[in-house]
């Protein structure tokens, strides 16, 4: 008995083969890139998954770059193990703060205050989390407290330093942006950092709440 031999067109094959290497990419993508990283508890209540993210994540290595000599280049935050560039943004179309392309870049409001001026404030926004769940700059940003030491270095070298003086949490529709770009304590230079923080919104894609952070310039 001979037996039929089927032969399949090989396009056919091919463009099989395509669609399930898509369907199982486009899988990958909702699993682990879209789900948002959890947030750590609110102010004063710290909790952190100790299989997921370490006390201290570390993050990339800080690439050389330069800036304008009185622009800021970059931020340093001991107690976070953070070591930041600051680019420069600006506002989207829709007239809401811009932020950094990358998880481990920091954003500064080019329409904020120049650090060592000695008046205004300086405004630093940078991301919680980046797309592959993983924990960004700011992860742990609502874990600081009045007194930590926050400091800036300029495009011309010179180091600034700031002192923590408020954290808060706020609904992200209650963010006071006009409070962001003045300094806590009047008369003094001040440097105000914003982040994601609550829980995130699928409809919305955006996290609930806003964790901000204040400081003044000591030196």
């Amino acid at each position: 008995m001979k037996l039929k031999v089927v032969r399949r067109n090989p396009w056919i094959v091919a463009v099989g083969i395509a669609l399930v290497l898509a369907s199982t990419s486009y899988l990958f993508y909702i699993i682990y890139i879209y789900r948002p990283l959890p947030i750590p508890a609110p102010i004063g209540q710290p909790t952190l998954d100790p299989a997921r993210v370490s006390a201290h994540s570390p993050q990339p290595s800080v690439q050389p770059y330069s800036v304008p000599a009185t622009h800021p280049k970059q931020l340093i935050i001991d107690k976070l193990d953070v070591k930041a560039n600051i680019l420069s943004v600006g506002t989207l179309s829709s007239g809401a703060l811009d932020a950094p392309k990358t998880a481990w870049n920091v954003g500064w409001y080019k329409q904020s205050a120049l650090p060592g001026l000695g008046v205004g404030a300086l405004l630093i926004d940078g991301h919680v989390n980046d797309a592959l769940n993983s924990p960004g700059v700011f992860y742990h940003l609502n874990t600081l407290t009045s007194g930590d030491r926050l400091q800036i270095i300029r495009g011309d070298g010179q180091v600034f330093i700031y002192s923590v003086t408020e954290v808060d949490q706020v609904p992200t529709e209650q963010v006071n942006m006009a409070k962001m770009l003045q300094p806590i304590t009047p008369g003094q230079e001040g440097l105000n950092l914003i982040t994601c923080g609550g829980v995130y919104n699928y409809t919305l894609h955006t996290y609930s709440d806003r964790v901000l952070v204040y400081a003044t310039r000591t030196s």
